[in-house]
């Protein structure tokens, strides 16, 4: 319904555009993705929806104490979350096709549809709720209470959009805390452009969440030591710092720009004049 209300909203104002007699200016972007977009207004609410959906998925289980039933059947910790985990993936799925029916809709009444562009933002915006998923499971692993759940997920996730300005002043840190980030990644994809760094970011993330609840489920179920659940998480966090730091390297990155203009890409006289330069480059923004 608020995808709807969004899309007819920047329909409308596509046609008052006409009728005052301006050019269109690439309407996918406008209606579909950009700034101001479908997508974009989905993205800026995905934090509130999911969890509001994952509170439950380990805590309901915990609090009316159907987990011992779970721990007594012959399934592992692995597949327990792994089947909670799977129902988040295809109700996503389902989130994403009511966007897809929009597209379908604007690829018939929009000319020059930029579909490839489209299918990339569907593509970011599905990583980002398999994230917030994995986030989410693992905060309701942590407590018996759903809207505490709820409560640390929007916290977790918060941190992950902000940890980008910690730490700036040191090289290293920099770079691990700027790429824990999760701020602006399904932003690249809205508007057309796939980087490895940012697929390898949204996989990494949602397994490392999905690992700490499995940590988490072991140390309930085998009464394990703090000590050793402490260095398990650690380790864990320490992997994935180690794989985005060298996945976050330029030499390391590849990138396909799906837009049908290639407007996320240098022309070929700037990538001629960019082939010319001698050394580094530095760039200094106030």
């Amino acid at each position: 319904f608020q995808a709807g209300l969004a899309y007819c909203g920047g329909f409308s104002d596509e046609l008052r555009s006409l009728a005052m007699g301006y050019k269109p200016f690439n309407t996918t972007v406008n209606l579909i993705g950009g700034y101001d977009g479908v997508y974009a207004e989905m993205l800026n609410n995905l934090y509130l929806y999911i969890p509001l959906l994952t509170m439950g998925l380990m805590s309901r289980e915990l609090s009316s104490g159907s987990i011992k039933l779970l721990y007594s059947s012959p399934v592992t910790n692995w597949q327990i979350i792994l089947g909670k985990y799977l129902s988040m993936m295809i109700y996503g799925l389902a989130l994403i096709f009511v966007l897809l029916v929009i597209a379908l809709f604007g690829s018939f009444t929009i000319k020059d549809f930029d579909f490839p562009m489209v299918l990339s933002g569907l593509l970011g915006l599905y990583f980002l709720i398999c994230a917030y998923a994995a986030v989410g499971l693992f905060m309701s692993s942590l407590t018996s209470y759903q809207v505490v759940a709820a409560i640390m997920t929007l916290v977790v996730l918060g941190l992950l959009s902000y940890v980008k300005n910690l730490w700036q002043e040191f090289e290293l840190v920099r770079e691990i805390t700027y790429w824990l980030s999760i701020s602006g990644r399904s932003g690249e994809f809205i508007r057309g452009l796939i980087c490895s760094e940012d697929v390898i970011y949204f996989i990494t993330v949602s397994a490392l969440f999905l690992v700490l609840t499995v940590i988490r489920l072991q140390a309930n179920r085998q009464k394990a030591p703090w000590t050793m659940t402490i260095g398990k998480y650690a380790s864990v966090l320490l992997i994935a710092s180690v794989i985005g730091y060298f996945s976050s390297r330029p030499a390391l990155m590849t990138y396909y720009d799906a837009t049908a203009t290639k407007s996320n890409t240098l022309t070929e006289n700037s990538q001629d004049v960019v082939a010319k330069m001698k050394g580094g480059l530095t760039i200094t923004t106030y």
